[in-house]
């Protein structure tokens, strides 16, 4: 046994086992990993969202409408290559209408810059489009404001939107179509003075629907004043409540003659006079009372909000 072990042959097939045994341990982690990659090749399928399209035409001369501005597509294959098309996305979507003529015609979305190991499914696959001669015209932007964001008592002064004028380019039957060109100014606050804001030009048709053409600029500048009326009355004080017994109340006095009163035009109009009640129920000799202005909920405020009251009185004898 010891002859052998002492053998050249008996080395021989050790050293090779223990390569062996190294050459599979070094590559086991390789195997592994191929074992991986060939398990992303795998099949599976994702779908992706807002992938826009174009449309290849006579932009100079020629409009086309009814194509949509986004497209799904839904991608079927190897695992490691869907992923690498979301990655990089080198593919386009487009429509060739380049040898079409004026009308309306159903054209096939298509695509390019796939992998051919991919099954490539756009959703919607056809569009109905309209090609019609460009035409652009020139149209006044008729400013819009919506008077429920005023802030109480205020109203609208005056609204200006510049500029005053966009081209509109499109199809020649929706051009004519033009009703309305506006630009709406929202506000998320309530407005007490002047405000200036971006607003989206919408150019619509006579039964409001909004006209697939495009605007040059597509925003302009809404400017809108605001005022806050306001109306100089005669103040007009009135006893309120019956004075203690033995007193008389001989004058009313207030430390000004009128009042400004802040409103809408339309309350404003109606009012001639304000009555001023002084409450003198607890009133026993000669004071000054100090009275506040209650306007009710037809004005907004007064100017000043509180009046002075000089209380005169004359002692009786009662019965």
């Amino acid at each position: 046994m010891d002859k052998f072990s002492e053998s050249k042959w008996f080395v021989r097939v050790i050293a090779f086992l223990l390569a062996f045994l190294l050459y599979v341990m070094v590559n086991f982690d390789e195997l592994e990993l191929a074992q991986r990659v060939d398990n992303s090749g795998q099949g599976t399928s994702d779908e992706l969202t807002n992938i826009p399209v174009q449309a290849y035409y006579d932009t100079e001369n020629l409009y086309v409408s009814g194509l949509p501005d986004q497209v799904q597509v839904e991608l079927s294959g190897p695992k490691s290559i869907i992923e690498s098309a979301k990655r990089l996305r080198e593919f386009k979507l487009y429509v060739d209408l380049t040898d079409l003529e004026i009308g309306t015609h159903r054209v096939a979305i298509e695509h390019e810059n796939f992998s051919d190991k991919l099954n490539v499914s756009i959703r919607p696959a056809y569009v109905t489009v309209s090609i019609e001669e460009k035409v652009t015209a020139v149209h006044s932007v008729t400013p819009e404001f919506n008077d429920s964001v005023l802030a109480e008592g205020y109203q609208v002064d005056n609204v200006t939107v510049a500029p005053q004028e966009v081209r509109v380019t499109g199809a020649e039957s929706d051009i004519e179509k033009i009703a309305f060109v506006k630009a709406a100014l929202t506000s998320g606050q309530e407005i007490n003075e002047e405000t200036t804001a971006t607003a989206n030009v919408q150019v619509l048709d006579g039964d409001l629907n909004k006209l697939d053409v495009k605007v040059e600029p597509e925003t302009v500048q809404v400017s809108i004043s605001v005022k806050n009326p306001s109306k100089k009355v005669e103040l007009n004080a009135v006893s309120k409540g019956v004075p203690p017994s033995g007193i008389k109340i001989s004058s009313l006095e207030p430390n000004v003659d009128e009042i400004t009163v802040y409103g809408k035009e339309s309350a404003l109009e109606e009012l001639k006079e304000f009555t001023l009640p002084v409450d003198v129920s607890k009133v026993t000799k000669d004071t000054t009372l100090t009275v506040p202005v209650n306007l009710g909920d037809e004005y907004n405020f007064s100017s000043p909000k509180e009046i002075k009251v000089k209380v005169t009185v004359e002692k009786t004898t009662a019965e």
